[in-house]
């Protein structure tokens, strides 16, 4: 039986302040998990950042659209205490700090361009960049809800991996996947109890079928069950 990949979404997010410093050494620390599934924006002065949202409210305590934000505004940032006040103090990431992370502790990065709230100009190419300075094109593999930049990544780095994102039933999807130079697609968990053909069609393509965001035991052994390639869970425990 093949093993299925275990990502800890947003590092130990069920549990830590998500996308914290704090949620990913926990998910080393406390969990089994393969790596991380996170995400990526640009700052007003051009640095890529780790945050889930294009504005800051929900999980920090500023307001605002990060594209408005420099670097070290971004930095001044609480990003813990929302989650509980035992969490003060703790500060984003870049995403070269990631990188670093996930290289010192032999983690996957799966890397979501979050470019569809706010089309950030160059994304692409700055994350290729990112992962190529580091070398680490066989640890990284990106996916997206914006399918147009998935499309445009691809051409610009054949070597890392895409994903297509997406969160409602699509019309003819065999024919919509022809069309696209994706290598895996990641659909919510219960698209694929809504159409079980979904698992083989993909697999047929040689897509692997990576799926998110699994919280609880009974959708996890279906999902192992049904044969996804990677569960993305915000309690990799």
């Amino acid at each position: 039986m093949k093993k299925t990949m275990l990502l800890a979404h947003r590092g130990f997010s069920g549990e830590y302040p998500e996308n914290s410093p704090l949620a990913f050494q926990m998910a080393v620390e406390k969990t089994d998990a393969d790596g991380f599934e996170s995400d990526v924006h640009i700052t007003k002065d051009g640095e890529l950042v780790i945050f889930h949202d294009a504005s800051v409210e929900r999980t920090s305590n500023g307001t605002g659209w990060i594209k408005d934000y420099t670097y070290d505004e971004m930095l001044a940032l609480d990003i813990g205490a929302w989650k509980s006040p035992e969490f003060a103090g703790q500060h984003i990431w870049t995403f070269d700090q990631l990188l670093d992370f996930c290289d010192e502790t032999h983690m996957l990065l799966n890397m979501e361009l979050k470019n569809y709230e706010v089309f950030y100009e160059g994304l692409e190419q700055r994350v290729i960049d990112a992962i190529c300075a580091h070398k680490m094109q066989d640890r990284v593999f990106v996916s997206s809800f914006n399918h147009i930049s998935m499309q445009h990544f691809k051409e610009l780095c054949p070597d890392i991996e895409t994903g297509l994102l997406y969160d409602k039933p699509f019309l003819d999807i065999d024919k919509y996947i022809e069309r696209s130079n994706a290598d895996n697609m990641h659909p919510r968990y219960m698209l694929l109890q809504y159409q079980p053909e979904l698992v083989d069609l993909y697999h047929g393509r040689g897509m692997k079928v990576n799926t998110w965001t699994v919280n609880d035991e009974e959708n996890m052994r279906d999902m192992l069950n049904r044969g996804v390639d990677c569960i993305i869970s915000n309690y990799p425990d």
